[in-house]
């Protein structure tokens, strides 16, 4: 069982972001929005149960999805701490698919981040884009659902 929760235990955080005007002032993530103005924060809590997947099948229970690869980065240097790496976003999309042997061209949706700032949300499209431009085109397009 694999678990992770955000909750809002102290008001620093907040007020931090909102010193740097980082939060929607109408408490509304719009990502990917010309109405989007901000991050909005909430709490929430969730859980996902893992099995090896031999196990799975040797008990015939239903399996609902494999995790081939999992990664993360950090931006690296970049003019501020609100101003993500486009490029860093697209070099860890495709390490992760080289690294769990999985071709892009099969990929037909795609989760994002989608912070909602003016800034965070062009680039984190652009690494997107950037990365399945060569898999996907008008007739067959990305999904992307932040």
């Amino acid at each position: 069982m694999v678990a992770g929760c955000n909750t809002a235990g102290s008001p620093e955080s907040y007020i931090w972001m909102s010193n740097i005007n980082f939060l929607s002032p109408d408490s509304r993530c719009r990502s990917f929005d010309h109405r989007a103005n901000g991050y909005a924060r909430g709490e929430g809590v969730g859980v996902v149960l893992l099995k090896r997947l031999s196990d799975a099948i040797r008990n015939g229970n239903p399996i609902r999805a494999v995790i081939r690869s999992a990664a993360s980065n950090e931006d690296g240097r970049t003019p501020g701490i609100t101003q993500p790496s486009g490029v860093a976003q697209e070099r860890l999309i495709k390490e992760t698919y080289r690294k769990a042997g999985l071709s892009m061209s099969h990929t037909r949706f795609f989760e994002a981040h989608g912070t909602g700032t003016a800034i965070g949300d062009p680039r984190e499209a652009l690494a997107i884009g950037s990365s399945f431009r060569n898999y996907r085109s008008a007739e067959d397009p990305l999904y992307v659902y932040d």
